[in-house]
């Protein structure tokens, strides 16, 4: 009977220990977890220093570039019909979705888009890069937009690239366009002509 008594002690000591042990172990879990948290935190809020020097990516685009003469549109060329521009949209930025709702815009008014894509980081509002066949569509398609910047390339065709940057302020209502259908293009002070810039190009 004695020795009953003595195995039913034993394993209600070995429970006890058991039970301890667990307790101390978890304990010491949640102390670690809750310590780290707070270290976390401190870090975050900037109370602590953070130990390791990762550079954060913050969204910021590359600085934008200093403006260039733009290509001066042909002399008294009137803007060309929406439904005849074809152009590509790009996002410069870090908005999701911001390509394919200004592309819908631009479908809307008649715009054939192309190609969605990113493009490089913008800081400007946006910039429309042509080649000499396509000056007269960067130009109508500028008026769609504030700040608009017209870059020239050497493409060979008339389509154009649209690319949206941070500055961008969205696709201008119908009546807020100021670019007139029936008149001549106006040359944007210092301008170069197209002719002065392929000459460059050649000699280059």
């Amino acid at each position: 009977m004695s020795q009953s008594n003595e195995a039913v002690r034993a394993r209600a000591a070995r429970r006890r220990h058991m039970q301890q042990r667990q307790t101390v172990i978890f304990g010491t879990l949640v102390a670690a977890l809750l310590l780290v948290g707070l270290l976390g935190g401190a870090v975050w809020s900037g109370v602590i220093p953070s130990p390791i020097d990762i550079p954060v990516n913050s969204g910021e685009p590359a600085p934008t570039p200093e403006p260039i003469a733009p290509p001066c549109p042909p002399a008294d060329t009137t803007p060309v019909a929406y439904a005849d521009i074809s152009a590509n949209v790009l996002n410069g930025t870090d908005e999701q979705g911001l390509a394919s709702r200004t592309a819908a815009t631009l479908q809307n008014r008649g715009v054939e888009v192309g190609n969605l894509a990113d493009g490089t980081p913008y800081g400007g509002a946006v910039q429309i890069t042509t080649g000499p066949l396509g000056v007269t569509a960067a130009y109508t398609l500028a008026g769609l937009f504030n700040g608009a910047q017209i870059v020239l390339d050497d493409r060979e065709d008339a389509t154009v690239d649209v690319l949206l940057g941070e500055a961008f302020e969205g696709v201008l209502s119908e009546g807020e366009v100021t670019l007139d259908p029936e008149a001549p293009i106006p040359a944007p002070e210092g301008c170069r002509p197209i002719e002065d810039e392929e000459a460059e190009d050649v000699e280059e």
